[in-house]
């Protein structure tokens, strides 16, 4: 059966858009067939994925007709006004392929929060209206056709960073979800503020989960399945007594938010989820993480220099060759103290690291019995 997975954060600038397509390109490259799911009107994870430069370029896919996106597909359920002639549920045709042949797109359009305002009354009315129902519903329903119709594996959704009634509909369908944070106050805030809102949209959401008819979410609460650091720098160096080995470390400054943020969610985040049932086993993710405690996925440092040609060539960083960047002489690899360094070994520390997390979320899945 498929599995969705959201990510999700309010605050902005955390880097989920990137982290969604690494994360389902590495999977589909692992043998899984998965989708990933642009639910933010900014339309970044379709620019970057189809490489979609403008909105010119933009305004030209939707045009094509040759596929449609999220808010095309759900326009007949809301009454709005479609710019294809696609009805709702032909999964089918829903879907972008990309160049990579198990990696698939259901494109995101700067319409899709039109919808926004119908779901939220929707939230707060009766739930045995059949059409507000059906509002609540109709993205999980449109996620899950799609997937049961090309038998994706898994679901990976780019989610905005607002506290809407739609990322609440959308969180609240999946079966999983990852927090991606950037070690500073704001993130720290954040998870402070997630350790309430989480737990007060599954109870909000009850009355929709009866699972009595084809308009109702999900019986079970989407888990947690952790949070990944992201955008952090490295600055610092401590050197070993031979000589040898330089072993790279966070900046002190990203270091000491980290630790705070790691603090609020164990105290916080964690029990407040656990009272509903939303987060992992914590002895299945000790089982398949090796990066650090409970309920930190992975560390991923800023690849800063190697972004715009992945974002140009529409590729992901670990996936970027010599030739993608024209990089040349030491700036491509170079050795000091019998140690490599350069692009080439960023390129391959970022492989690494995607291909651990996508591992380590695989496996948390298959256990999560």
């Amino acid at each position: 059966m498929t599995k969705v997975i959201s990510l999700f954060n309010h605050k902005g600038g955390v880097s989920k858009t990137t982290t969604a397509f690494h994360l389902g390109w590495k999977m589909a490259s692992m043998g899984k067939r998965v989708l990933i799911v642009d639910a933010d009107p900014q339309c970044n994870l379709t620019g970057l994925t189809l490489g979609l430069e403008d909105y010119e370029s933009l305004f030209a896919f939707y045009d094509s007709k040759q596929n449609t996106d999220i808010f095309n597909s759900l326009s007949p359920i809301f009454g709005l006004e479609s710019s294809t002639s696609s009805a709702y549920g032909l999964g089918r045709n829903s879907v972008a392929k990309t160049s990579n042949e198990n990696l698939f797109i259901l494109a995101g359009n700067i319409r899709f929060s039109e919808i926004d305002i119908q779901i939220a009354t929707a939230l707060t009315s009766s739930s045995t209206i059949p059409v507000l129902r059906r509002f609540v519903s109709a993205i999980n329903q449109l996620i899950r056709d799609i997937a049961h119709k090309n038998s994706f594996d898994v679901v990976v959704i780019d989610m905005s960073p607002s506290v809407s009634a739609t990322n609440h509909c959308i969180l609240m369908s999946s079966d999983y979800f990852i927090i991606p944070i950037s070690p500073d106050f704001y993130c720290y805030q954040a998870i402070d503020s997630l350790s309430n809102v989480l737990p007060r949209w599954c109870k909000d959401i009850a009355q929709f989960r009866s699972g009595h008819d084809d308009f109702s979410l999900p019986i079970k609460h989407p888990k947690m399945l952790g949070f990944i650091t992201q955008n952090y720098r490295i600055y610092t160096t401590e050197e070993q007594s031979d000589g040898d080995i330089e072993q790279k470390t966070m900046s002190k400054a990203y270091k000491e938010w980290l630790d705070k943020i790691k603090g609020i969610a164990t105290t916080k985040l964690v029990p407040s989820l656990k009272k509903e049932n939303m987060i992992i086993n914590e002895e299945i993710f000790k089982r398949h993480v090796s990066y650090d405690n409970p309920y930190h996925l992975a560390g991923i440092q800023n690849f800063s220099g190697l972004i715009p040609v992945s974002q140009r060539l529409s590729k992901p960083i670990f996936a970027l060759t010599q030739k993608d960047g024209n990089w040349t002489g030491a700036r491509w690899k170079h050795t000091k103290n019998n140690k490599e360094y350069g692009i080439k070994i960023n390129i391959q520390d970022a492989d690494s690291v995607y291909e651990n997390l996508a591992k380590s979320v695989l496996n948390i899945i298959h256990d999560d019995k």
